[in-house]
């Protein structure tokens, strides 16, 4: 039977990357005519590449389907499908795709839109935080940020937290009544806070906003702020008064001091003191301890065995600094834990003999994988060990996230690449925190990434921070003393994300490149992604 050919309807071409309502208006007019393709187009300018979104409404379910077509006549290709109601998911993957040969000066918010605004708040379930459990010897108290142009522009007011502590510098600016952005930098992170007519209005820290960031601020003892006059934000996370979070903070403060003093660190194995203390004798020794929920400390407790570092501990269970900081506080006050910089030592009886491998074999095919100038997993074979997870993820669905990541070096007025000695020591230093499964490679030209196989994105974030910490504590190289670090990482996962091992790529990149334009040197994904309507 002879079928004519269906006419998609052509919306008008657009003279810029698509944002949030282009994309909205294709999907209403797709739904509008279920059936029928509807199609947007625009040219990108630096590489006169002919992009084409068609989306299509399944007349049976209603459900958008999204393809992106990349080129003209005979040289088109399709760089995606995918079907989902999300509209931004889809506006951040075309992003992904066409934004790769875009001036780096473009701003990212332009594009995103109004969204932007809304979405890119991190989580604020868990803390990421290592400040004020880390002592780190950084030689360099710059921002870790890869867009330079905020922190480098002039301060109506400035200062170090070692001459005004953060909740002396929150009180003066109240009592002021002042209005604008506070940042406060650290070696290896930096938070924003708003203020109206000297009311705190917004707080972003790390993965952390509003009161709980405000909490973990005041945990700060070391860094700069800068306090910039008249800027806003439409953003309102903070819900109580400053000055009831900051008396809730301060005890927050006197515990980490205590769990410092006491020598926790990251790296500390926990263990517990008494390994058949009975459940009675855990009530009563903690009871003396500082209020906190007893059903908590317990499920901590029975964490504990002396095999995983508090920083192991965080990243299989994220949580806020709040909630676990008052538990090993208690714990160690009450004597119930023991702290030390080794693994606890099992001993193990059994009748079989070990074969032992053969780790000449082993040695000699891990090398084929690595590129011999950096020692780091090659992209070809970042590719193939990334569809092996997907397949275990589609056989047990077991999480998996992939965080893509740039780090370079500031010039005065330009951004350059590692040098080689450097790169070996960033494989180094990062490889001295992740695990033995998960993979370090390159990815595409100049840019890294790592798979983390049974990680959740949140979990994926606290490694991030890690890393973060390990490459800022001291200079990568002799040569780079005096430079400081530009970095941005992008974070997303299967299934927090998508479903398709592609996509997941894209989500990662997107993530990435918004980082750029941030002063977070970490985004997920999903912080991102607006509520589809």
């Amino acid at each position: 039977m002879y079928r004519p050919k269906q006419i998609p309807l052509r919306l008008p071409r657009l003279e810029a990357l698509p944002g949030i309502d282009d994309v909205m208006n294709a999907m209403e007019n797709a739904r509008a005519r279920s059936g029928t393709a509807v199609e947007m187009s625009w040219i990108m300018p630096d590489t006169v590449s002919i992009y084409r979104l068609i989306v299509t409404c399944s007349r049976e379910t209603g459900d958008p389907t999204w393809d992106l077509m990349v080129g003209e006549g005979r040289n088109e290709v399709q760089a995606w499908t995918y079907t989902t109601g999300d509209v931004a998911l889809v506006l951040n993957l075309v992003l992904s795709e066409s934004t790769d040969n875009m001036t780096e000066g473009m701003d990212q918010s332009v594009l995103l839109g109004d969204n932007m605004e809304r979405n890119t708040g991190l989580s604020g379930s868990y803390s990421t935080s290592l400040m004020g459990l880390q002592s780190l010897s950084s030689t360099s108290s710059k921002l870790p940020i890869f867009q330079a142009s905020r922190a480098l522009k002039a301060a109506s007011m400035e200062g170090t937290l070692e001459d005004m502590p953060i909740p002396n510098l929150l009180q003066s600016i109240a009592m002021g009544k002042n209005t604008g952005r506070l940042a406060v930098t650290n070696d290896d992170t930096g938070a924003d806070l708003y203020f109206v007519d000297g009311d705190l209005t917004h707080a972003q820290v790390l993965n952390l906003k509003g009161d709980l960031a405000i909490m973990e601020l005041v945990t700060w003892d070391d860094g700069r702020f800068f306090f910039y006059r008249d800027e806003r934000t439409e953003q309102k996370t903070v819900v109580r008064r400053v000055d009831a979070i900051l008396m809730e903070s301060i005890t927050l403060l006197d515990q980490s001091k205590y769990l410092l003093d006491s020598g926790l660190k990251m790296d500390c194995y926990i263990d517990k003191k008494d390994a058949n203390l009975t459940e009675t004798a855990f009530e009563e020794a903690i009871g003396k301890g500082a209020p906190c929920d007893v059903a908590f400390q317990k499920q901590f407790y029975l964490l504990l065995d002396g095999n995983n570092t508090l920083f192991d501990i965080l990243r299989e269970r994220p949580m806020a600094k709040k909630d676990w900081v008052p538990v090993l506080f208690n714990m160690l006050r009450c004597g119930l834990v023991v702290l030390s910089d080794k693994p606890k030592i099992r001993d193990k009886a059994s009748l079989l003999q070990s074969t032992a491998l053969d780790r000449n074999a082993i040695d000699s095919i891990a090398k084929s994988f690595r590129r011999p100038d950096t020692g780091i997993i090659s992209y070809p074979a970042f590719q193939y060990f990334l569809e092996q997870e997907y397949f275990r993820f589609q056989f047990n669905s077991s999480p998996l996230s992939v965080m893509v990541f740039e780090v370079w070096v500031w010039s005065p007025d330009k951004l350059d690449p590692l040098p080689i000695t450097a790169v070996s020591e960033v494989a180094r230093r990062i490889s001295s925190v992740k695990r033995n499964i998960d993979i370090l490679a390159h990815y595409e030209t100049l840019h890294y990434a790592m798979i983390l196989p049974s990680t959740e994105t949140a979990s994926a974030a606290i490694l991030g921070h890690r890393i973060i910490e390990v490459l800022t504590a001291t200079s990568l190289t002799s040569e780079l003393a005096t430079r400081r670090l530009a970095l941005a990482f992008g974070i997303a996962g299967i299934p927090d994300d998508c479903r398709e091992v592609g996509l997941l790529l894209s989500a990662a990149k997107v993530a990435k490149n918004v980082a750029q334009q941030s002063d977070f040197p970490i985004v997920m994904f999903k912080d991102l992604q607006a509520r589809a309507p």
